[in-house]
């Protein structure tokens, strides 16, 4: 699926998507991106790709020492987050081609993002090149676990009038897909050690459905 398509569906449910979040994961989600921020180096430049409506740039706080810079496809998530967040910087742009230069961050984050990636070993490259020395990337995701097929099972049942009813049928079969194509923890860790990272920190959350993972850079990726 390319990059205006993910961009689209994004953009029709821009004024949704926050509080779908919250139902969906009970309201956690909010502390895994706190939990996320605290794993990461405690200053200077943070880029957030996907950034959507901006909540992980918010959740750094405005006395962060560093700049704030999110990028995503979509224009309407982007303009909700310069709402939130009007000291961020926001760039409409995909995680395959970011416009920035080498070495310019010492965090790079993605919530919920990393299964929608089109090309995920050439972000991951990228991300490599943007990172300083020993900058640290962060994912939150659902990962593919023994239980993915009771999140499927409840993401064709139980959630689906909600899912259709806030984001209509077609994109809501968008997200059953999206889990369907995740990745294991293994696959993404031998993934990031491919691209130069060595794993820091993964924790598991939401009985498992959602994985934590952050990694250090320690060598140029390929």
């Amino acid at each position: 699926m390319g990059y205006r398509t993910v961009a689209d569906i994004f953009s029709q449910i821009s004024g949704t998507y926050d509080f779908f979040l919250k139902v969906a994961t009970a309201g956690r989600i909010h502390s895994w991106q706190r939990e996320l921020v605290s794993l990461m180096n405690p200053g200077g430049n943070w880029l957030d790709v996907g950034t959507g409506t901006g909540e992980v740039l918010l959740k750094l706080g405005e006395n962060y020492e560093g700049l704030r810079v999110g990028v995503d496809p979509s224009l309407e998530m982007l303009r909700i987050a310069d709402q939130k967040c009007g000291s961020c910087f926001f760039v409409q742009g995909i995680g395959e081609a970011l416009p920035f230069r080498n070495g310019s961050f010492s965090n790079v984050s993605l919530s919920l993002v990393f299964r929608h990636l089109e090309d995920k070993m050439a972000f991951l490259s990228e991300a490599n090149r943007l990172l300083a020395e020993n900058g640290r990337l962060g994912l939150i995701d659902i990962g593919r676990f023994r239980g993915t097929f009771l999140l499927l099972l409840l993401m064709k049942t139980l959630l689906r009038p909600l899912g259709v009813l806030l984001f209509g049928r077609d994109r809501w079969s968008f997200f059953i897909h999206s889990v369907e194509e995740s990745y294991s923890i293994e696959e993404i860790e031998n993934m990031l050690r491919l691209r130069g990272f060595r794993i820091q920190e993964v924790r598991k959350r939401f009985l498992g459905v959602v994985y934590i993972v952050v990694a250090v850079r320690t060598a140029s990726g390929t």
